[in-house]
């Protein structure tokens, strides 16, 4: 691939990405960033509902070549609840995985994390593991 069209389109990929073209479902915020790994960004975004928070990831591919996307690497993800920034309990979700064509991204479905805890904010934890 020539520099002049791989350099449209990685800048194509971030516009997307910051344009929020995947958006999370209704009622999240934006995405924030959580970990690069070869070539691969992941973030994840948050809905605070009455009893549960949900939780979404993305992968963004920005690279030229297809790249597996796992959040958890064959663990769950954990979600450390808090309540007025104290401490409220953890929960955890089952990891998931996707393969990403090139220059391309993938919205997982939200989990349900923090359920039953009364919680006003969250901090997720997952290893991130990208395969090719």
């Amino acid at each position: 691939m020539k520099m002049g069209k791989r350099i449209v389109t990685l800048m194509a990929a971030m516009a997307a990405v910051n344009g929020g073209s995947a958006v999370a479902q209704s009622g999240f915020s934006d995405w924030y960033y959580y970990k690069e790994s070869d070539g691969v960004q992941v973030y994840y975004a948050v809905r605070v509902d009455r009893d549960e928070i949900r939780v979404a990831w993305k992968c963004v591919n920005t690279g030229d070549e297809v790249r597996a996307c796992s959040i958890g690497a064959g663990g769950d993800k954990t979600y450390f609840c808090r309540r007025d920034g104290v401490a409220a309990g953890i929960t955890t979700s089952l990891g998931e995985r996707a393969t990403l064509d090139a220059i391309s991204e993938h919205v997982f479905p939200s989990d349900f994390a923090c359920r039953g805890k009364g919680a006003t904010d969250v901090q997720p934890s997952a290893r991130i593991s990208i395969e090719r």
